[in-house]
Formats: C-alpha cells, structure tokens, sequence
C-alpha cells in the first residue's frame, strides 16, 4: 500500500512566543506570515510488518517517527506495518521555510492515505499530530496552524486550532488568499535550530516583546489583502525590535539581497525584501498590487541571487497548503 501528500512551506514574518502551557496543544504562538507552494513531497509505502519505519532521509527520520507513534494513538493497525519514508524537499531544512512541519503533516497523510483512511478526518488528524510533534521536538511554534490555514494568515491566539470533532486544540488563525509571486534565498551554509531560540530564555523574552509590540495594531480590524502594506511594515519592525535582525549576520544578507536587487534592475521597482524567521533567509516580495512587475522579475532575480553565492527560488503563496500538486 502507498500513500503521497505534497504540502507547502511557511515563511514566519512575525511572532512571540506562548510555550509555558503544559498542554502541547496549548503551546505556540501569535505572529503571521505565508503559506507557500515550495515544501515537502512525502510517499510513504506500507508492508505487512511490525511497525518498524524507515525513513530515506535521515534526517527526516526522528520527524517520521514520532508521527507514526502519535499517529498509532488514533489508528492502532498502523503498527501492523512497516513503512519506508521517502521524502523531497523543494526548499533547504533549517533555514525558516516551516519544513519540519510540513514533513510532519505530510508523513501524517500519506500514512492515513495508504491505509485508505477518510480525506476530512485524515487532514484534522494530521495538524493535531504535527503540532503535538513540534512541539515535542522544539520545533516551530506556529507552522502548523499556519499551513493548516493557508495564504496569508493571522495567528490571534497560540496553540493548534480547533479541528474534526475533539482534536486540536483552543488557538485561532485567520487568512486570506492571494496568488502572490515572490522569490526567497538563503545562504547555503547550515542555520541555526529554531530550538536555540525558543529555548533561551533571553531571546524568549525579546522575541514575545516585539512579537506582541507589532501584532497589536495587526489585530485590530478585518484581515484581508487591504493589510498587506501594514504588515510588510509589521515585519520589518518586528526584525529590528526583537534584535533578530543583527543576529547571524541577516543584516549583512539582507545587503547582499539589496544589492541582486540592483544588478536585476529591480531597486526601484515596487518590491520589499523581508527576514524569515528564524533561518538565514529572505523572502523578496511586491509591496503594492496595483503596481505592475516585469513579467520575468523572479528568474531575473534569482539568477542574481545565485550569482551571489545565495540559494534562491521562485515561489508563490498558496492557499491549500496541503494539498499540493507537486512541488514543481
């Protein structure tokens, strides 16, 4: 039996942190950001066995297998198998693209999809055992529920959102939906784990003062595409108050990015560079709408990038991040 679930990528632009629940469920926090069509593709493959997994990736292996315990919690024949994980990624690990999360709700579903299990109830399962993984493993604290709202989304309270009958748990999201183009980089060098940050008490207390500083304004109001300008302005505070933005050198990337800007001919056009957090990255994204780009704006400017000594890709957000096509 096999299984496929392709889910996208999260860029976090803003958020404080909320971990001090003893209910994972409860764990997570307020911020916004968007979900993206570039991700995780996972084909899990089920034989007659005894609950042994293995994961291609060994990287994705401690990931994998969480899930198939947390999982085994609602489906006990899933331990009646063996599995092999076979993971693609369309975007670097550990560099603020969400992907752990999304590697956790694609293993979740590609799981329940070989076992033939109900799409609605598969789905809901997926983002409860996720968070709960996350969680566990000192992942991102937001991703989740994010990519279980998809586009551009607001998380107004932390923790996983209500799901399927009693799953999830008590946070809140809102989003809405643009088919927005954009283009992200990274330095190619590894980045720190999302962990070294949410667990240090000193970048904890910074990173919640500025989180909750910048989404006061931001959750005031209606949420929709009227707020884009507002948070571009959000994020950008939120970088230089928690102090992230001196830290691992993103200022200096962020100059390397200003200057593909200007070799692409783009520094004047209607497009803002912005931190992902918590990787070395960034994503470069139009600031107005109604302002026409060139239509080759995001090969032009990746091939910059590239020609920086960056890691680049064309993207776009998505509004179902879990149900992806392909990755390609």
């Amino acid at each position: 039996m096999e299984g496929r679930a392709c889910v996208g990528g999260h860029i976090t632009l803003i958020f404080s942190i909320h971990d001090d629940s003893e209910f994972l469920l409860e764990q997570g926090s307020r911020g916004a950001g968007l979900a993206l069509d570039r991700g995780v593709e996972i084909i899990a493959h089920a034989s007659e066995g005894n609950g042994i997994l293995t994961s291609t990736t060994p990287s994705g292996q401690k990931i994998h297998q969480h899930v198939l315990e947390e999982l085994s919690t609602f489906i006990p024949e899933v331990l009646s198998f063996d599995w092999t994980i076979n993971q693609t990624l369309s975007l670097p690990r550990s560099q603020g693209f969400g992907l752990s999360a999304a590697g956790a709700i694609a293993c979740a579903l590609s799981m329940q999809r070989a076992l033939g299990e109900p799409e609605d109830i598969s789905r809901a399962r997926s983002i409860h055992i996720a968070h709960r993984v996350e969680r566990q493993l000192s992942g991102g604290l937001g991703d989740v529920s994010a990519l279980h709202a998809g586009g551009v989304e607001l998380r107004l309270e932390p923790g996983c959102p209500p799901l399927h009958g009693d799953l999830g748990g008590s946070g809140a999201v809102v989003s809405w939906f643009k088919n927005i183009p954009v283009v992200v980089c990274w330095r190619t060098s590894a980045s720190r784990h999302t962990s070294s940050y949410i667990d240090d008490g000193q970048w904890k207390l910074a990173i919640r003062a500025a989180g909750e500083q910048v989404m006061f304004g931001l959750r005031e109001g209606r949420w929709d595409e009227s707020r884009w300008s507002e948070l571009l302005s959000a994020s950008a505070s939120f970088a230089d108050l928690s102090g992230l933005i001196k830290d691992a050198e993103r200022t200096e990337l962020l100059h390397l990015v200003g200057g593909a800007l200007i070799s692409a001919g783009l520094i004047d056009s209607p497009i803002a560079a912005r931190l992902c957090m918590l990787g070395e990255s960034v994503i470069i994204l139009p600031t107005d709408f109604s302002k026409p780009l060139p239509d080759d704006w995001q090969t032009t400017l990746v091939e910059s990038l590239i020609g920086r000594g960056l890691g680049a890709s064309e993207a776009s957000v998505i509004d179902d991040a879990l149900n992806l096509h392909s990755l390609d």
